[in-house]
């Protein structure tokens, strides 16, 4: 019978109370927070008449809540497939946007075809690994590409998450069967949780580099809404949400965190 609630009869307190409840519940709440604050901006080489953008971080707002669901009924492996698919969501929407910016024939037309197709259900984006290759010589991205490891941990990371996908070894069944009293459930617990926070760091980190008024404080567009003069420089304040976003996400790695605020024209702190 399914149970939307932790089952504290198969589960053990230390992973009842694991982090990775509140880390998954804090990821959920920043994408809420960043899909309405882009709704606002219409992006160009769309045919659409709102910000598709909006509708992917709810959309990854809604998986993170089915791995926090999966989570709390102890189906880990399964929790790594869906963690893998929101690696690859988030590269998708990187990689639809770079494009989308890089458009060479802005003169001949407004649209970015393989974009708008895409919108529309006839496009389907490349493999991950020339999403990957595109980021490492884009123009748009290549000074941010080499902050992230892609040929090293993240690589051996992207591999465990496809063994899962694959269900290469018996033991990835096993984490499925919440009744099994497992060694190592807490281990992979531990690791959802660094995949999860890695994803996010990734993601926080392009949003700042690519499209930073995505993260900016509400002020200049409230003032603006009801006719009065913004304040002075208020359309580089930042909002708090992603001030706390890049505490908890990028001031861990302080050349990244540099870099981010050397590039972004908001007032991080």
């Amino acid at each position: 019978m399914f149970q939307s609630h932790i089952d504290n009869s198969i589960l053990s307190k230390e992973y009842i109370n694991h982090p990775v409840f509140e880390e998954i519940k804090y990821m959920m709440d920043f994408y809420e927070s960043v899909s309405y604050t882009c709704y606002f901006f219409f992006p160009s080489g769309t045919s659409y008449i709102r910000n598709y953008v909006s509708d992917i971080y709810i959309a990854l707002e809604g998986t993170l809540e089915s791995i926090q669901t999966l989570l709390k009924i102890g189906r880990i492996n399964d929790v790594l497939v869906l963690v893998r698919k929101l690696f690859d969501d988030v590269l998708t929407e990187i990689y639809i946007d770079v494009i989308r910016k890089e458009n060479p024939d802005w003169e001949k037309s407004l649209i970015v075809k393989d974009v708008d197709t895409w919108l529309k259900g006839k496009y389907r984006v490349p493999s991950i690994k020339k999403i990957l290759a595109k980021l490492k010589n884009s123009e748009t991205t290549q000074k941010l590409y080499p902050f992230f490891g892609w040929e090293t941990y993240l690589k051996a990371n992207r591999e465990l998450l496809d063994d899962s996908v694959h269900s290469n070894r018996y033991q990835l069944f096993l984490l499925n069967c919440n009744s099994l009293h497992l060694e190592n459930r807490i281990r992979f617990l531990q690791n959802v949780l660094i995949f999860l926070k890695q994803i996010m760091m990734i993601h926080l980190a392009f949003i700042f580099y690519l499209n930073p008024h995505y993260l900016m404080a509400s002020d200049y567009v409230d003032y603006m809404d009801i006719g009065l003069t913004p304040p002075k420089g208020s359309e580089s304040w930042i909002a708090p949400y992603a001030q706390k976003a890049f505490d908890k996400y990028i001031k861990p790695y302080p050349n990244l965190a540099t870099f981010i605020k050397q590039e972004c024209y908001l007032q991080i702190v």
